[in-house]
């Protein structure tokens, strides 16, 4: 799959094209084809973009921790939600994002689209609602 991922340079982090396998849902996550993904303008500046959870560095991170798309696969423990489901939500800020065509995230984190809501609208919803 199609994906962006930061790199450092001595200007910065930088996005550049990658690929990379599709990712597999594990137990209580879903599997989201993205329709559409927001980022932060200062996204690729905080800490879970250099550093892993355990505080080792981390590189090549793929960004993007709110979007909206379809549930392509369903983990383990999972009941709430069936392929094909239109949904937005967020990622753990640790995890690969969603600036990818296709991303995991906790089904926890997710919830149905709004019909009246293109996936563009949703996308933008996640971080601005838990700011709010």
């Amino acid at each position: 799959m199609r994906l962006m991922r930061v790199t450092g340079s001595a200007e910065g982090p930088k996005l550049v094209e990658a690929s990379a396998p599709r990712p597999e849902p594990g137990p209580g996550e879903l599997l989201i084809r993205v329709y559409a993904a927001g980022m932060a303008p200062t996204e690729l500046l905080w800490y879970p973009m250099s550093h892993e959870k355990n505080g080792d560095k981390r590189s090549n991170a793929v960004p993007g921790h709110e979007f909206s798309g379809t549930v392509a696969g369903v983990g383990k423990d999972v009941a709430e939600f069936s392929v094909g489901d239109d949904v937005y939500g967020m990622n753990d800020w640790f995890s690969n994002g969603a600036m990818a065509e296709d991303c995991t995230a906790p089904s926890s984190s997710v919830a149905a689209k709004p019909a009246r809501l293109t996936y563009v609208e949703a996308a933008a919803v996640p971080i601005g609602a838990v700011t709010a």
